[in-house]
């Protein structure tokens, strides 16, 4: 298996990877859409499965569908910028880097997603 340059990287996040499964409606500027799958979250982006192409550099408007922790079926809508992009297999695999990070106020629910994967890694890590 030949790995891609982007996998091999170094590893610079300020904030962890987190499994998240869920659909997602990117718009476009434009208004043009696809639908991608989530591959993992973080306060300050988030990773995506497309059977499309998304271009590097390009604005869009993220509408997640996801069940909380609850198992309610919930959307929030999270804009940023597509910073890179490549395929791998049948797939291709992008990352957008969120135009703010996560807050409590525009999206709480992702947030407290985030903030109990967090709890329980802390835990089975032994540092609370």
């Amino acid at each position: 298996m030949t790995l891609h340059p982007q996998m091999m990287m170094k590893e610079h996040r300020k904030y962890p990877r987190l499994p998240l499964t869920a659909k997602v409606r990117l718009v476009y500027t434009t208004g043009a859409s696809l639908y991608a799958l989530t591959r993992d979250i973080n306060r300050g982006g988030m990773g995506l499965y497309s059977n499309s192409p998304i271009d590097e550099g390009t604005g869009v408007r993220l509408e997640v569908m996801f069940k909380d922790m609850r198992g309610r079926d919930l959307m929030e809508v999270v804009k940023g910028k597509v910073v890179f992009n490549y395929e791998w297999h049948w797939v291709y695999v992008a990352g957008v880097q969120f135009d703010q990070l996560l807050n409590s106020e525009e999206t709480p629910y992702l947030l407290e997603y985030i903030e109990n994967c967090e709890r329980i890694i802390n835990i089975s890590e032994g540092k609370l």
